[in-house]
């Protein structure tokens, strides 16, 4: 077997990948972050003289594994986050695994070295009241031209990151005090109430901005993200805005930077506290299961038995 330069393997694999993203076999979001590890890996290999594909020793893989990097915002992170490692260790992996099975090497670095452990779940932060307050203050900057109120508004409404992405100006039923949310997996397609009067006023604001726009430019009616990007990307998008809007506020409920999770979880306690009823809680997060609202809720409805590992 001839010695396969890391360049043209690299591009041999990553035409594989694109046949089976485009045949339905591999998601476009795991696709893109294995050719960003692999296009890494041989830019580290060449820092390295080293230029053949089984040039990547056990060695060499950990190296860059545990190498140095760069934030989004280019910052040196001197010690990867365990993240970052299990995804620099997946690239690797899946590069081989089809570098392999082309015949273009019979090398498996790192395959016996043990998994990068899963950091535990980082439980949701309590929001307060005033803990919202501060979101919507910081989140109305440059309001109706930035979207960072349109997406709180419509956290804060009952729908999820997934969703958000895709709402557009023709999903606001302000009339009926409403919102159509699509639904994803494992959320059911529902009509959100407006019931949080500020978040039906920056809605309002948001859709009448845009549809300006539309009527003069042509442009999309989504109010939060790109049109016609991929999903993965809507709701990556829709993160980055509420993390930005976190950064400018501060929120840090139990220490830790505030998620969108922690509005949802917010709004479902208000929506308990008000109905008593975890099923409206369901309903209004488009849930099929109570334990899921519950959990949301942050209300234990059933008690502990030794199956849920607790007792």
């Amino acid at each position: 077997m001839a010695r396969a330069t890391l360049r043209s393997a690299l591009r041999k694999v990553v035409h594989e990948w694109d046949l089976r993203t485009r045949a339905g076999t591999l998601s476009p979001q795991t696709a893109e972050s294995y050719i960003a590890t692999s296009e890494r890996l041989l830019l580290y290999a060449t820092a390295l003289a080293l230029t053949h594909l089984d040039d990547i020793s056990d060695n060499v893989a950990q190296g860059f594994i545990d190498a140095p990097g760069h934030d989004r915002h280019g910052r040196m992170v001197p010690v990867p986050a365990e993240s970052t490692r299990r995804v620099r260790k997946a690239g690797i992996d899946a590069l081989f695994v089809e570098a392999r099975r082309l015949d273009l090497t019979t090398r498996a670095p790192l395959l016996d070295l043990p998994p990068i452990p899963r950091s535990a779940l980082r439980p949701t932060g309590v929001l307060s009241d005033s803990d919202i307050d501060a979101l919507r203050f910081h989140s109305e900057r440059g309001m109706p031209h930035t979207r960072h109120a349109a997406v709180l508004g419509l956290l804060l409404s009952g729908l999820h990151t997934s969703e958000i992405g895709f709402t557009s100006t023709t999903d606001l039923d302000l009339g009926h005090t409403r919102v159509w949310a699509l639904g994803a997996t494992h959320v059911t397609a529902r009509y959100c109430p407006l019931d949080d009067e500020w978040a039906r006023e920056v809605l309002r604001l948001r859709s009448d901005f845009i549809s300006g726009l539309a009527a003069h430019r042509g442009a999309p009616r989504s109010l939060a993200t790109i049109a016609n990007s991929p999903a993965y990307r809507r709701q990556a998008s829709v993160c980055t805005a509420f993390g930005e809007i976190v950064r400018s506020s501060g929120t840090a409920p139990d220490g830790k930077s505030a998620r969108p999770r922690d509005v949802s979880s917010w709004l479902a306690g208000k929506v308990l506290d008000a109905t008593g009823q975890i099923a409206d809680v369901a309903l209004r997060f488009g849930l099929s299961s109570l334990d899921r609202a519950a959990q949301l809720a942050d209300y234990q409805w059933r008690p502990l038995t030794t199956e849920d590992g607790i007792l």
